[in-house]
């Protein structure tokens, strides 16, 4: 079983790495198509653009009723061809004649839509466009349902951290070039998906048994099954990320929908540790739970989750402590009042770092009705609270319920966890070094407040000898265990390298 333990780390370490890498990609390009979006159309067209969006990402989630998880948890667990075309098949009948109606219906009905949802009839042609791209976005996620299913790392990185991204990006640049508006700009952002789902089915074409010459053994049943539940995980999901969207746009105006989707996606970056390894480990996971090893489920579930708070940390101190500083520099001076709802939201991203990939593992284990019911829970807590809040405090509302709600959520699922498997996130290697790095931040936080001037050089300093500190903090206190060893030693076998001189220099600090 060691043996199995062992692969499933390098596994999950080369693929997660390769994921980093292209979730930094596409974050780093769509982070910074979006700042342009923002700088050229300015708040309020930003925030009507922003509506569309979020109408689009809401209804092609919700019209995939969680197949595309189902897939990726069932094509693991079967072996013949017949039943992994099944599974393929049965997934696509069924979510893609879903998400053709949802967006032709938007289409249709996007005028009523703008005046008695968003009280802005402005928007009207905006949530048309955005309409027409639902099929095409529940397509790509459902094909990536699928590479997540085989395990394969490179074709989702190449479908969603890549082809998405970059065809936005120049999309986007082309229509600003020729002067468009926020009409050809949503066209512009809407091509990306297009061309995404392309690159998806080409994929599944070339990569699985979708064409091979036997007959489809039908899954709908099961797949249902599993994903129903994941459909009203999915609703609540959309509560607790985009009903405040939805809420502002109808409570308050697009101008703080604006500066609420400019906020957001920078609190978002702090999820990039925990989607690269998300994608592998829910499938890995899965593949254990078959076996019945809890033991090296446990073990998975507390190094993957050290990895994640150590790694999210650092940029958590920047974007939580100086959120002004941090909107002013990505998009721009216009929308840096929404500095203490980015302080709000950070804190709720950084609470997914502290419990680790909970959902996942409660999917990996078949546990999505546990799931739905607690995203119920929380989700009509974060509804409440945004009624109550949104109203009197705008977008400042919208981050504290936010922030409540997942701290709740999370709570929920890693109580849950423990309960039926008695995995926890917390081992040696977690809270020694998290502890005292903890304290390092708020020390770094204190001087650079207390004694200093807060400038753009100066932070950049403080930042680069936090890093320092904190990195002998990691080797001094036990952050590095058995397992980071055993993934060092593997990178040098399999790239035929010599790291010596730093393993010597780490050596200097590990006790």
């Amino acid at each position: 079983m060691a043996r199995s333990l062992d692969g499933a780390f390098k596994k999950l370490f080369a693929g997660g790495g390769i994921l980093f890498i292209g979730l930094v990609a596409e974050l780093g390009i769509s982070f910074i198509a979006k700042a342009i979006i923002a700088r050229f159309l300015g708040a309020v067209d930003y925030g009507a653009f922003s509506l569309g969006v979020t109408t689009m990402v809401f209804l092609s989630t919700i019209s995939l009723l969680g197949l595309h998880s189902g897939i990726g948890r069932y094509l693991p667990r079967y072996d013949t061809p017949e039943q992994r075309k099944g599974v393929i098949v049965s997934g696509a009948q069924i979510a893609l004649p879903v998400a053709v109606v949802a967006g032709v219906s938007v289409a249709i009905l996007a005028q009523p839509i703008a005046t008695y949802v968003f009280t802005d009839p402005s928007v009207a042609p905006i949530i048309r466009i955005f309409g027409l791209a639902i099929p095409f976005s529940a397509l790509m996620r459902l094909t990536v349902g699928v590479v997540r299913g085989i395990q394969q790392a490179t074709p989702r990185v190449v479908i969603k951290n890549i082809t998405t991204p970059v065809t936005r990006f120049l999309a986007v640049a082309i229509a600003i070039v020729i002067g468009g508006d926020t009409v050809g700009l949503a066209t512009a952002y809407v091509l990306s998906y297009v061309v995404a789902a392309s690159v998806g089915v080409y994929y599944v074409v070339t990569r699985t048994e979708v064409l091979a010459k036997v007959k489809a053994t039908p899954m709908h049943r099961e797949l249902l099954s599993f994903s129903a539940p994941l459909i009203v995980s999915a609703a609540m999901a959309f509560v607790l990320t985009d009903l405040d969207t939805f809420m502002l746009g109808y409570f308050s105006s697009t101008r703080d929908v604006g500066i609420y989707n400019v906020v957001y996606p920078i609190a978002q970056l702090l999820t990039v540790g925990l989607t690269a390894f998300s994608f592998l480990f829910m499938p890995i996971l899965s593949e254990l739970d078959a076996e019945g090893a809890t033991d090296e489920m446990h073990r998975i579930y507390q190094v993957v989750t050290k990895w994640l708070f150590m790694a999210t940390l650092p940029l958590f101190m920047v974007i939580a402590l100086f959120p002004e500083m941090t909107i002013a520099i990505t998009f721009g001076s216009e929308y840096v009042t929404g500095g203490l709802a980015l302080s709000f939201l950070a804190v709720a991203y950084f609470s997914h770092a502290i419990a680790g990939p909970n959902a996942n593992t409660l999917t990996s284990i078949g546990h999505t009705r546990l799931i739905m019911w607690d995203n119920l829970a929380v989700g009509i807590l974060n509804a409440v609270l945004n009624v109550a809040l949104i109203p009197q405090y705008g977008f400042l509302g919208a981050g504290i319920a936010t922030a409540v709600s997942y701290i709740a959520l999370n709570l929920l699922y890693s109580t849950q966890l423990y309960r039926i498997t008695g995995i926890h996130p917390f081992s040696t290697g977690l809270v020694r070094p998290g502890a005292i790095a903890v304290a390092l931040t708020a020390t770094t936080f204190w001087i650079t407040r207390t004694f200093f001037t807060v400038t753009i050089p100066l932070l950049v300093v403080m930042f680069a000898l936090f890093l320092v500190a904190y990195g002998v903090i990691i080797l001094r206190f036990g952050g590095v265990e058995e397992e980071e060893v055993m993934l060092v030693l593997s990178f040098e076998d399999r790239f035929g390298v010599d790291l010596g001189p730093l393993k010597d220099l780490a050596k200097l600090f590990i006790r």
